[in-house]
């Protein structure tokens, strides 16, 4: 299963001026966090898991990461070493929630995020740094893949 089927690059930009590093940076986090709910051994995460699509899923990863917008431009552009993402992120858009799976899944946020900045910190694309220039993958997914 590839991920970047089922979270298509193009819902993190509305038209070209939205085609910015930052917004890949949040189409990255979305795809880490898919990965990480996928891969998730938690038992927490099981029954939460079997009531839904992977599709589902993979609306909810895009919906947290463009939630999170803030509190990532706040971390980015701030003194703070951590990021603050709050459990209602996870609560307002999955309302049948048990207080063990919000807790679960904003574990594996945690964990997807610190992933995604220490893939970043050594990635070449600089997407933290020039969060506002213009990123040429979306153009290129929309070709067919990163490397189109």
């Amino acid at each position: 299963m590839k991920v970047e089927s089922l979270i298509p690059a193009s819902w993190f930009y509305t038209d070209e001026t939205g085609k910015t590093k930052l917004n890949w940076f949040l189409y990255e986090y979305a795809c880490k966090l898919f990965e990480h709910i996928d891969e998730s051994q938690r038992k927490a995460l099981g029954k939460w898991k079997a009531r839904r699509s992977d599709g589902q899923i993979a609306e909810f990863c895009a919906y947290f990461s463009k939630r999170a917008r803030q509190s990532a431009l706040a971390f980015l552009e701030g003194p703070e070493n951590a990021i603050i993402m709050p459990e209602y992120f996870v609560t307002d858009y999955c309302h049948a929630n048990t207080q063990r799976e919000s807790k679960a899944i904003m574990g594996i946020a945690s964990a997807a995020w610190a992933e995604l900045l220490q893939t970043c910190s050594a990635c070449p694309c600089n997407c933290i740094d020039e969060r506002y220039m213009r990123c040429e993958f979306f153009d290129r997914m929309g070709r067919g893949g990163y490397l189109s």
